[in-house]
Order: C-alpha cells, then structure tokens, then sequence
C-alpha cells in the first residue's frame, strides 16, 4: 500500500487570481482552468509538480475553519484498492474514481485522493473536472521542483488518528525529533500537522532572488528545487 508519489495539491483561498499570481511569482505556469456552479479553479504546474487553487462558496465552511490552505491531496499508490480497504477500516469514507482511484474523507477537512502508480502521467491534469486548458498560460521558470513538505491543519483530537491512517494506508513514518510531522521516503515528502485554529489572513510569498537556488514555500507548501540534469 506504499505511497509513491503527490500527484497535486489543492489550495482552497479566498481569491484565486491573487494566488496564481503569487504562484506565477515562483515560477509556477497556469495551464488550465475549471469552474463549476460552486467553485472556480486554476491549475498551475512547474515541472511534475502540480498544484490546483480553488476559490468560491464551497470552500468557505473549511477556510471558516482552517484558513486559506491545503485541502486536498492526490497521492500516487502501488495498490489502491488495498490502501482504500484500509481506509475504510480506520473509519474513513471511500468513494470511487475513474481509472481505477478513489476519494478518502472523513479523516479532519483535507481529502485525499488514491491514484494507481502504474501509468500515471505527472503531467495530466486532475481527474474529474472539466479543464479548460490555456492558450495564453505565462511561461514557466527554469529549473524542475519536487514538493518537499505540506502542512495540514486538523483538529486535536483528530492528530493521533491521522497519523495512524497515514502510517497504515500510506506507510509514513514518524519523527521522533518532530512530533506532529509524518515522512514517506517512497515520495521524499513531509506532512506537517499544524492544530485547527482560527483562520488568520495568509499574506503573499516572500519574494525570492531571481535564480535563487534555495527552498521555496507558500500557502503550507514547500518546493526544493531539483538538480539540473548533467549532460555527457
């Protein structure tokens, strides 16, 4: 049930057009957008990483109660009907997808879809939506990023049993040096439980210098950029 790799990350914000071009700033492209009859949303990708901010009356019962963040997670997995069996077992409500995924809530306000490794394309675009892909999308930087770690925000109460789900659907481990922080080595990423609290307003990015070879984070996720390929 190893967790291989995150497919994409969904923001749920406020204003969408501010973020994009917060994200834009970071070197992310916008390729595609999709709005529905309750929500309005962009996709932006920089290399295989892909992140989806999503804006409008669906999302404000979760930034009511979390602020502006994470709110869905796509993860890639060797066995999805395993990993969906043993979400159900903790509790957690399942759903199917088309090309074989899932949907996993019920687990605090952050959804997880579960996607088959075998034949993933990074460069897809989400399953289930309708994406309207941009002619005009802004060009993106140079130099491919990995995601390297993503906070959530849960309740309490719900921290021990997110991690238990995590450690037994995805094979996560824990940190003993850093309690509330989960780490898959399949996928080189870092989940960071923050406690829900009230929502406090999420200013812009810290600018970085052009080129800047060091990490870079926004909106509860944090990009390490990858080493550039050494040609022989």
């Amino acid at each position: 049930m190893a967790m291989r790799g995150v497919s994409h990350v969904e923001l749920f914000v406020r204003d969408k057009v501010s973020t994009v071009r917060h994200l834009v700033s970071l070197g992310f492209t916008h390729v595609a957008d999709c709005v529905e009859v309750d929500r309005s949303s962009a996709l932006l990708s920089r290399g295989d990483v892909q992140v989806v901010t999503t804006s409008g009356w669906a999302t404000r019962a979760f930034i009511a109660r979390n602020g502006e963040g994470v709110a869905g997670v796509a993860v890639t997995c060797d066995d999805v009907p395993a990993a969906a069996r043993g979400a159900r077992a903790l509790g957690a409500d399942v759903s199917g997808l088309a090309r074989g995924g899932a949907t996993v809530t019920g687990i605090g306000d952050v959804a997880h879809t579960l996607l088959p490794a075998d034949g993933h394309d990074p460069g897809a675009p989400p399953v289930g939506r309708r994406w309207v892909p941009r002619d005009d999308a802004w060009p993106a930087a140079e130099g491919a990023w990995a995601l390297e770690r993503v906070e959530l925000r849960l309740p309490v109460d719900l921290m021990e049993r997110y991690m238990t789900f995590c450690g037994r659907v995805f094979g996560f481990e824990r940190r003993p040096s850093q309690r509330s922080s989960l780490y898959s080595a399949s996928a080189g990423v870092t989940f960071a439980l923050e406690e829900q609290r009230a929502p406090v307003p999420l200013g812009p990015p810290e600018d970085r210098a052009a080129g800047a070879p060091d990490a870079a984070t926004a909106y509860g996720l944090t990009f390490r950029p990858l080493p550039a390929p050494v040609l022989r």
